[in-house]
């Protein structure tokens, strides 16, 4: 990762940047949608929805939100879905950095558990 990208909690401004850099590192946009519809949801925690800014840019993103995990007893935990970044400038170490940073800051939060979601 370039001393220029910065990792940060996403902002309300970033909404728009955040749907086009899942869109175009899908080819997609349904995880963009999935990424919108999670904001209005209980399961969203604002300090765990991160972006890179390279460059005065949204570069990446990542999300972790809370699931339940039942079976014959249930657990809390959260899923890492998704994680996308800038075809353009995938391969600079921007991914690892999102995961790196949010996973941090889910332990600060006190979370135990990640679930990954997706390959």
């Amino acid at each position: 990762m370039t001393a220029s990208t910065r990792i940060r909690a996403e902002e309300p401004g970033d909404h728009a940047a955040v749907f086009r850099v899942n869109a175009e590192a899908f080819g997609q946009e349904v995880e963009a949608r999935l990424v919108d519809a999670l904001r209005g949801s209980s399961a969203f925690i604002p300090e765990l929805s991160l972006v890179a800014v390279r460059d005065g840019e949204v570069a990446g993103h990542i999300l972790f939100s809370r699931i339940s995990i039942s079976g014959s007893t249930s657990a809390s935990a959260l899923a890492l879905a998704p994680m996308a970044v800038l075809p353009a400038c995938q391969r600079l170490g921007i991914g690892s950095a999102l995961v790196r940073q949010g996973l941090a800051e889910a332990a600060r939060l006190g979370h135990g558990a990640v679930i990954v979601v997706g390959h």
